[in-house]
């Protein structure tokens, strides 16, 4: 770890306490939501609001890390890193024209505004934010690097609290899923500037896996687990080529702090 000093301290205790924290407030508000017998679609949308109230009120109060909207960008240079969102928006599009009972789209439309709002400004918002102050050293590169991988693997983590309401195998790969998505949507956030983009791709793309599988998990009623895997490295080479070296000279981190 690069050079721990007063600041960087209170930053990644402050990462560990939020992450802790939110993994016992998704427990808790689960067990209580069903044993108050919450439908599927008030309890999704219930669980998101609270913890996005919960997490704003704390960072509006104790860690302070700035969330940005303003893009850093220009509009030209905005369209290439916009192409995964164009992609997932065009094929919303697209599997619309199917036939879907009313049932899958409100589900599917409420789980992609919670995830896309409240897991990009915790995950992508704070906690980048954070290590990218808790990794911060001479080198961009190792700086953005770390930051981005250990926040990938804590929202991937962070999937293990489904294993309450589904199949450990399922949640396996829901955690690998959301490690390597994570790695994309730290890279939208890092090279548009704004938290709008990594919440909008991942918002369409809950969404999209919602009413293309019937659920968030990439290899439900699947019979192979190559194509996902397949996804996983196309994430990732996705996330490596719009942090390439020549790209990271553009990233400006006082813009995050």
């Amino acid at each position: 770890m690069i050079g721990l000093e007063d600041s960087p301290k209170r930053d990644l205790w402050q990462v560990i306490s939020l992450f802790v924290l939110v993994v016992i407030l998704l427990i808790g508000i689960y067990f209580g939501e069903t044993a108050l017998g919450m439908g599927e679609i008030s309890q999704i949308a219930v669980q998101e609001i609270l913890l996005f109230i919960i997490f704003f009120g704390l960072n509006y109060f104790w860690t302070k890390q700035p969330v940005k909207l303003g893009l850093t960008v220009s509009f030209r240079k905005l369209i290439p890193i916009s192409v995964p969102i164009i992609v997932i928006v065009l094929f919303i599009l697209f599997i619309m024209l199917g036939k879907h009972t009313t049932h899958t789209m409100v589900l599917a439309t409420v789980s992609g505004l919670g995830a896309g709002i409240f897991e990009e400004y915790l995950f992508r918002g704070i906690i980048l934010g954070k290590l990218l102050k808790v990794f911060s050293g001479p080198s961009k590169g190792k700086t953005i690097a770390y930051a981005v991988i250990v926040t990938s693997l804590l929202f991937g983590c962070i999937h293990a609290v489904n294993s309450a309401s589904q199949s450990i195998p399922e949640t396996g790969i829901q955690i690998l899923n959301a490690a390597f998505l994570g790695a994309i949507l730290a890279a939208l956030y890092l090279r548009s500037g704004s938290i709008i983009a990594p919440m909008l791709f991942h918002g369409c793309w809950d969404f999209t896996t919602f009413v293309v599988t019937g659920s968030t998990t990439l290899a439900s009623g699947s019979t192979s687990i190559a194509p996902v895997i397949g996804l996983w490295v196309v994430f990732l080479l996705i996330a490596l080529y719009y942090l390439r070296k020549s790209k990271i000279k553009e990233i400006d981190l006082k813009h995050f702090e």
